[in-house]
C-alpha cells in the first residue's frame, strides 16, 4: 500500500496507487504535500474500513456459530426432558392404576376368585395344579375354585399379597400377582 511520489517542479506526475478494491492503478500526484496527505488518509480510511469489516464479520459469523450450538443443545435436552416426562407418566399411572385395582380387590371380594376362575381356564387339561393364594383371599377364592375343579389344591402363601396369585403345575407356572402384571405392562409401554 505504498505509492511513490515522485517530486518535480510543480509538474504533474503519475504514481502508483492502492484503490480500495485492491487493485493498483496510476493517479495523478501533485507535489502538494495536502494533496499527498489527503490521499494518504484516504487510502488509509479505506483500508481500516475494509479491515474493521472483515473483522466484524468475523465476530458475527462466530457469534452465529454459538447461537445455532446453542440451539442445537437446547433441542436436545428438551428432547431428554420430554422422553424423561413420558417415562414418568407412565410410571405414575402405572402406579396409580395399581392402587385403584388394590382398592378394587379391597372392595370386591369376589374379585379375586373371578380372576382366580378366568385364569384357570387357560390351564384346562394339565395335572397336579396347585392354587397359591395370599392369607387373606384364601377363603373366599378356596371355595370358588374347588367348585370349578375339585382336584386343584389350593395353599396359602404368606408372600402373596391381597389379589395376588399363582397357579403352579408340572408343566407350567402362571403367574397371576398384580405387581408382575403391572410390570409387564410397564415393560411393554416403556419398551424395557
Amino acid at each position: 500500500m505504498s505509492s511513490r511520489i515522485i517530486r518535480g517542479a510543480g509538474r504533474l506526475q503519475k504514481s502508483k496507487v492502492s484503490l480500495p478494491n485492491g487493485r493498483v492503478g496510476a493517479a495523478p500526484v501533485e507535489d502538494h504535500p495536502m494533496d499527498v496527505e489527503k490521499q494518504a488518509f484516504e487510502q488509509g480510511y479505506a483500508e481500516g474500513e475494509r479491515m474493521g469489516k472483515q473483522m466484524g464479520e468475523a465476530v458475527v459469523e462466530t457469534i452465529c456459530k454459538r447461537y445455532e450450538k446453542g440451539l442445537a443443545d437446547l433441542a436436545a435436552i428438551h428432547k431428554q426432558m420430554q422422553q424423561a416426562m413420558e417415562e414418568q407418566t407412565v410410571r405414575l399411572s402405572l402406579e396409580i392404576a395399581r392402587k385403584i385395582v388394590q382398592r378394587e380387590l379391597t372392595v370386591d371380594q369376589d374379585l379375586v376368585s373371578a380372576l382366580a376362575t378366568v385364569a384357570l381356564k387357560r390351564l384346562a387339561g394339565q395335572q397336579s395344579v396347585v392354587l397359591h393364594i395370599s392369607r387373606t383371599d384364601c377363603e373366599n377364592v378356596r371355595p370358588a375354585i374347588t367348585a370349578v375343579n375339585p382336584t386343584i389344591t389350593v395353599k396359602e402363601d404368606p408372600t402373596l399379597e391381597r389379589g395376588d396369585f399363582v397357579f403352579e403345575t408340572a408343566q407350567t407356572h402362571l403367574d397371576g400377582r398384580l405387581s408382575s402384571q403391572i410390570d409387564n405392562i410397564a415393560r411393554s409401554m416403556l419398551d424395557e
